[in-house]
């Protein structure tokens, strides 16, 4: 396991093959943080930092073959609640961590763009984007160079936590909670230009991470104050709950599903099999939690010397 400080809060989100995104805070602003990871774990190979005008932030990233697409929110003011007048952003990085282009959306007012899928002509960018009326998604498709080409808003609540984006056959799928009276975890399905061809609520709870397992969704988040991995489709083919805490990241392989999050204070990750059966579960360290896991390693922090560190552990070890 090794530990790596930037500033006073430095946060991974998300990677893509051997670049991880995320957040450093340098006492004034946050600023977006790129780390490009040496093999499964062992360091940090390079480090770039982009900010500008207030606070930076880096939520998502995807391989391609010329470079990387990062996607998060900029030129915001942070708060507890998450921040105003936030530019959703999109950027493409060529191998040395360059930039070679960015874009600024301005939606509703507020908006961080939290996922990017790929399309054969052009991408899917999905987020949340919010005003005075409230707080709800958004799904923007733009072209290769990030010019947009249509966006979409969906409805605004009380309070509203994006999930992800899935591509499907024929179709596209916002996944996102939203709390009326209580949490739901909601699908909005999508055509290729944008309409929405249908809206399903698929259980109660805050789902955070999610993928596609044998035509169902599988999402983890937490339910109540519990850990929770939940397969869904038409109803809930199976669900696992453990003890307080959150799960925050999913990574589907050959033989099984890790999933990784924060369980009693402490940063843990566990296998299940295709069937939602516990194969074992690891604690890795203490007064912490896993953001994302990837092929080998798992990326969280944790609470040292009064700041907040990047852990990058090499998982089998």
């Amino acid at each position: 396991m090794r530990t790596h400080s930037f500033g006073i809060e430095t946060v991974p989100v998300a990677i893509a093959e051997d670049l991880a995104i995320g957040s450093v805070h340098d006492g004034k602003n946050y600023k977006i943080m790129l780390a490009l990871l040496k093999g499964k774990g062992e360091g940090i190979a390079d480090i770039q930092f982009l900010s500008g005008k207030n606070d930076w932030e880096g939520h998502c990233v995807a391989k391609l073959n010329d470079g990387y697409l990062i996607g998060g929110a900029v030129e915001g003011i942070a708060t507890p609640e998450g921040g105003r007048n936030w530019k959703a952003y999109l950027a493409k990085i060529n191998e040395d961590l360059e930039v070679l282009w960015e874009r600024k959306y301005r939606i509703l007012g507020n908006e961080c763009v939290y996922s990017i899928l790929s399309l054969s002509d052009g991408f899917l960018l999905g987020g949340e984007a919010s005003d005075e009326n409230g707080r709800g998604f958004f799904l923007m498709k733009v072209d290769r160079e990030g010019n947009p080409i249509w966006t979409r808003t969906l409805d605004q609540w009380k309070d509203a936590v994006f999930g992800g984006l899935l591509g499907r056959k024929d179709s596209l799928t916002l996944i996102g909670s939203v709390k009326e009276e209580g949490w739901r975890v909601t699908a909005f399905d999508f055509n290729g230009k944008g309409d929405i061809t249908g809206k399903r609520e698929l259980t109660e709870g805050i789902a955070l991470s999610m993928t596609k397992l044998d035509g169902r969704t599988l999402i983890a988040g937490y339910n109540g104050k519990d850990f929770w991995i939940a397969l869904v489709g038409e109803g809930i083919s199976w669900e696992v709950t453990l003890g307080e805490g959150t799960a925050t990241t999913i990574l589907q392989e050959e033989d099984g599903i890790l999933v990784g999050g924060e369980l009693g204070g402490k940063a843990a990750v566990l296998k299940l099999d295709f069937d939602g059966k516990s194969l074992w579960k690891k604690e890795l360290w203490e007064n912490g939690w896993v953001e994302v896991l990837g092929k080998g390693v798992a990326l969280g922090v944790k609470e040292e010397g009064g700041k907040t560190v990047m852990v990058i552990h090499r998982l089998g070890l």
